[in-house]
């Protein structure tokens, strides 16, 4: 008996069409993938381009500091810079916000990239920039320092927004210097001695003494403020003052106020042994501006705040032959000295009251009596400077929102 044969017909067919399908999934999965790669690899181009767009307005914002902007910020105030187009067509938007707390300012800077086009890349990125303080140590020298007479002087340290001046204070100073360092052996720094040359006589010292040190940069020399010498100086037979020439010159028995202006500028200030010359900021700081030559005797400059922070004499412009500096300390003598461009000398004299001096100095070589007192606020390294500097480390790119 023959058995039936089952039939068949059409499998033929479903398989190939079964077959042209599986192929076509294949091929719109790897064409898709294909495409989601392509599309992938153009975003990552694209956000790098935005970072570099990024990158590119940080630049161009710190090298070119909307200073007028930034310096009327107070703490906790911003400042948007808006957008700004590269010639890529990419685009970058700085915002500055002032984040101290009204001390040396520091700034955050950040920056945001995008692309124009479809894809929208974009990336952005972070910077601190912060003021960098002209008084570093209670003495910054240029070049030499040296030290005459055999008394035992002292310079130490304290911090004024603490506590008023104590001789028993724990803080500790600096004295830095490019050139070489003599000191006298009975003479005491409550802090480090370091200078780029040689240090000698440094029994005194109570903390590092490092000879060749890395020197540091020079400091700069500032420009003079606008607007010419000051004016509305009380002037009578012992006190002498051109506006024109900007000479001050206070003689002997001569006494002067100074009241009211936050900022003098004079070609030369002269105080004679005798004279005196009286600051009152009103609770405001006093800024004084010398060209050429800055000389007060021991006793002579009389300050109304107790508090270094609150006058500064400041060497402006560039004198053909800088005079040398002649300040001094007395019982009121609360203030910084920054005087890159001379030589400073201390004077001693009318008894040890006359030869304390409360504050810091900068100057481009110093000479000094061993019977000084000089006591370093560290209040000072927190007052507002116009020099900043970005801050080591502070880049930081952040996440996309």
């Amino acid at each position: 008996m023959m058995q039936r044969r089952e039939k068949r017909e059409g499998f033929v067919l479903m398989a190939v069409i079964f077959s042209i399908a599986i192929m076509s999934l294949v091929v719109i999965v790897a064409f898709t993938t294909s495409d989601d790669e392509r599309r992938s690899a153009r975003a990552s181009r694209e956000s790098t381009l935005a970072l570099y767009a990024a990158e590119a307005g940080l630049r161009a914002t710190l090298g070119n500091w909307p200073a007028a902007p930034t310096a009327a910020l107070n703490p906790g105030d911003s400042v948007d810079l808006g957008w700004t187009t590269i010639p890529n067509n990419g685009r970058y938007r700085a915002v500055i916000q002032r984040v101290d707390n009204g001390g040396l300012r520091h700034y955050s800077v950040v920056v945001s990239g995008r692309r124009a086009n479809s894809y929208g890349g974009q990336s952005s990125i972070l910077a601190v920039v912060a003021g960098e303080s002209r008084f570093k140590a209670a003495i910054t020298s240029q070049g030499p320092l040296s030290m005459t007479g055999s008394s035992n002087g002292i310079i130490d340290g304290y911090d004024s927004d603490n506590a008023p001046y104590s001789p028993t204070t724990g803080d500790t100073t600096l004295i830095v210097g490019n050139g070489p360092i003599s000191l006298y052996n009975a003479f005491t720094v409550r802090g480090d001695v370091k200078a780029a040359s040689t240090i000698w006589n440094t029994s005194g010292v109570t903390g590092d003494v490092r000879p060749f040190a890395p020197p540091f940069a020079a400091n700069p020399v500032l420009s003079c403020p606008a607007g010419g010498y000051s004016t509305g100086i009380n002037t009578n037979s012992k006190v002498n003052y051109s506006s024109s020439t900007g000479v001050l010159y206070v003689e002997d028995n001569g006494k002067l106020k100074l009241k009211g202006e936050n900022q003098y500028r004079f070609s030369r200030l002269l105080v004679a042994d005798g004279g005196s010359v009286e600051i009152d900021g009103d609770g405001s700081r006093v800024d004084i501006f010398v060209d050429d030559w800055l000389a007060f005797a021991p006793g002579s400059i009389e300050t109304t705040s107790g508090k270094p922070t609150q006058l500064a004499f400041w060497a402006c412009g560039s004198p053909p032959n800088p005079q040398t500096w002649y300040v001094a300390g007395g019982k009121d003598a609360f203030y910084s000295v920054y005087a890159p461009n001379h030589e400073i000398q201390f004077r001693t004299g009318g008894g040890s009251a006359n030869n304390n001096v409360y504050g810091a100095m900068v100057g481009a070589s110093f000479v000094l009596p061993s019977a000084m007192r000089l006591h370093f606020d560290a209040a000072l390294t927190r007052m507002p400077s116009s020099t900043l500097k970005t801050l080591p480390g502070s880049w930081a790119q952040l996440p996309a929102n």
